[in-house]
C-alpha cells in the first residue's frame, strides 16, 4: 500500500515562465473572461509543459522522507476550489470573479495532470465546489472547517481494517496513512484541513501532517503531537469538573511527554472518588475522617450532573460515619474505634452502627442513652450511654429532618433522609429521587446556589454535624487537600 498525500492547489504552488500562474489569468471579471484565459492556458501550456511548474509539490514529491515512508511512490489528493456558484449568487461588481475565481484551483486541472503525468506523480484530481451558503468563500473559517468534514466523509473511509481512498463513486483505494500538507491555499482552507487531520490523529488513525514552503530545503513531516495534545486539554479539564478522572486520566497517556507526577495524582483522585483509600496509612478513625472528607468534596459534582442515587447514597453514608464521630465524641472515653467499627466497651455492643441509626440520633444523642433488649427477663437493665446533645433549636431541626420529614417540595414528604436508603439501595429505584429533585430543580433554577433546594438543605445539616463533632477545621482540610490537586492539574496540563 501507499501513503495519500492530501493538499489544497494554491497559488503559490503555481508557477507559468517562472511567474506567478494566477497572473495569467488575471484582469478577468466575468466568468466569460476567466474560461477563454484558462482554455488558452490548457492550450498553450499543455503542448510546452515544461513552461510551468508546481515547485511546493515537486520538492514534496523528490523529498527523500515521503519516498522512504512507502514501498511504493506516494499518490497526491489535490483539492481544486470551484468558487463559480458561490460567486453567481452574489450582486458584486466584477472584482469577485477576478480576485475570487480566477484564483481557483479548479482552472488548473488538466495543466496540473499532465505536469503530474510528466514528472511520474500519481495523482487524484478532487474537486471542490464551495456552496454558496458559505458566507465568505474559501476565507471562511468556520465555512471551511464545515465543508472539509462533510467532504471528507465520502472522499475519504476508515475501517476497522484499514483506509479507503475514494476519489470517485465506486472507487475505493487502500492506503497504508495520509499525510496532510498544510501550506497551500487560504490560511482558512488549509486550517480546516488540519484540524480535519489532528481530530482523526486523536481517534489513533494513521495521520502525519508537513509542512513546505520553497525557502525551506528539507521537506519534514511533523507528527501535529503538539496541537494534538492541546485539543485534548479542554477535554481533560471538563472531566475534571465532573470528577471522572479515569476518563481523564486515559486521555493524559497520550500526553507526548512523560508526566508521571500528574498520572500519579490523578490515580490517587480516581480512587478517592471511589472511596476507595487502598495503600493510605490511616488509622480507623483518621480514615472514617477521610472518608467524610472525600465525601464533602465530591458530592457537588455528583449534585451538579443529577445523578441523585449516587449523591444521595454518598452523603447518606457520610450523615453515619460523621453520626459516629459524634457518638465518639459524647462517649466519656467509652467508645473506640477497631478498624472501620465503633465499639461500646462499657455497654458490650460489638458495633454502635448494629444500633441503628435512628435509634442512635433520637435515643443515644438526644437522651443520652439506649436500652439493649433482655436475652432474660429477669437480667439487669443495661444501657449504652453518652452524654446526650444540649437541646438546640438546630438540633431539633436536624432529627426532624434526618428521622421524619425530609421536604422535597410541599406535595412530597418522602419521611426522613434516611428512609429512601433501603429503597435505592436494596431495589435501585433511582427513578423515586431523580424525578423529585430534578423538577424541584428546575423550579429553584440551581442545585448549588439556593439554599431552600432540598439537596442543599441536607449538606448544610451534614455540615453542622460536622460541626458539631468538632471537626469542620480537619475535614475542611482534608477537602480542600482533594481540589489543590485538581488545581495542580489543570495548572500543570
Amino acid at each position: 500500500m501507499t501513503t495519500l498525500i492530501v493538499q489544497v492547489l494554491g497559488n503559490s504552488d503555481i508557477q507559468v515562465d517562472g511567474a506567478p500562474g494566477c497572473n495569467t489569468l488575471s484582469n478577468s471579471y466575468c466568468l466569460e473572461d476567466i474560461e477563454e484565459k484558462a482554455a488558452i492556458n490548457e492550450e498553450e501550456l499543455i503542448e510546452d509543459i515544461d513552461r510551468v511548474n508546481f515547485p511546493l509539490i515537486k520538492k514534496l514529491s523528490e523529498s527523500p522522507i515521503v519516498q522512504a515512508e512507502s514501498s511504493s511512490p506516494p499518490l497526491f489528493c489535490f483539492l481544486l476550489t470551484d468558487q463559480r456558484q458561490w460567486q453567481s449568487q452574489r450582486n458584486e461588481t466584477g472584482e469577485g470573479w477576478n480576485q475570487v475565481v480566477a484564483l481557483d484551483g479548479i482552472w488548473w486541472q488538466k495543466i496540473l495532470g499532465k505536469w503530474c503525468e510528466t514528472h511520474d506523480i500519481q495523482h487524484s484530481l478532487v474537486t471542490l465546489t464551495i456552496d454558496p451558503s458559505v458566507e465568505n468563500g474559501v476565507a471562511d473559517w468556520d465555512g471551511m472547517a464545515q465543508t472539509i468534514e462533510r467532504f471528507f466523509a465520502s472522499l475519504i473511509r476508515f475501517e476497522e481494517n484499514g483506509i479507503f481512498f475514494q476519489p470517485q463513486q465506486g472507487e475505493s483505494i487502500p492506503v497504508e496513512k495520509i499525510t496532510v500538507q498544510h501550506s497551500s491555499g487560504t490560511p482558512a482552507l488549509n486550517g480546516a484541513l488540519y484540524l480535519w487531520g489532528i481530530e482523526r490523529k486523536l481517534t489513533r488513525k494513521q495521520i502525519d501532517f508537513v509542512y513546505i514552503s520553497e525557502q525551506q530545503l528539507v521537506c519534514e513531516p511533523h507528527s501535529g503531537t503538539h496541537w494534538q495534545w492541546h485539543l485534548k486539554v479542554p477535554q481533560i479539564r471538563e472531566l475534571l469538573k465532573i470528577q471522572d478522572f479515569s476518563g481523564a486520566l486515559q486521555i493524559l497517556q497520550s500526553h507526548p511527554h512523560s508526566i508521571e507526577e500528574i498520572e500519579t495524582k490523578l490515580q490517587e483522585l480516581d480512587r478517592a472518588v471511589s472511596l476507595n483509600l487502598t495503600g493510605r496509612s490511616l488509622t480507623g478513625r483518621e480514615g472514617i475522617i477521610e472518608r467524610v472528607a472525600i465525601a464533602v468534596w465530591s458530592e457537588t459534582a455528583f449534585r451538579d450532573r443529577s445523578q441523585w442515587m449516587h449523591w444521595y447514597l454518598r452523603v447518606a453514608g457520610a450523615f453515619e460515619l460523621v453520626i459516629m464521630l459524634l457518638v465518639e465524641q459524647q462517649g466519656n472515653g467509652d467508645y473506640e474505634w477497631e478498624g472501620r467499627n465503633l465499639i461500646c466497651k462499657a455497654g458490650n455492643v460489638e458495633s454502635v452502627g448494629s444500633l441503628g441509626i435512628v435509634k442512635i440520633v433520637c435515643s443515644l444523642l438526644s437522651k443520652g442513652k439506649i436500652k439493649l433488649r433482655k436475652e432474660k427477663d429477669d437480667d439487669p437493665d443495661l444501657f449504652v450511654k453518652a452524654t446526650k446533645i444540649q437541646k438546640s433549636e438546630k438540633w431539633s431541626s436536624f432529627k426532624k429532618f434526618y428521622c421524619n420529614n425530609w421536604q422535597i417540595n410541599e406535595n412530597i414528604n418522602v419521611g426522613g433522609f434516611t428512609n429512601l436508603r433501603n429503597e435505592l439501595y436494596h431495589s435501585l429505584l433511582g427513578d423515586i429521587i431523580d424525578k423529585e429533585l430534578n423538577e424541584r430543580t428546575l423550579e429553584l433554577g440551581s442545585v448549588t446556589d439556593d439554599e431552600k433546594h432540598p439537596a442543599q438543605v441536607a449538606v448544610d445539616y451534614l455540615h453542622d454535624i460536622i460541626d458539631l463533632a468538632g471537626l469542620k477545621d480537619e475535614v475542611k482540610e482534608r477537602a480542600d487537600r482533594y481540589s489543590q490537586i485538581v488545581r495542580y492539574i489543570e495548572e500543570n496540563l
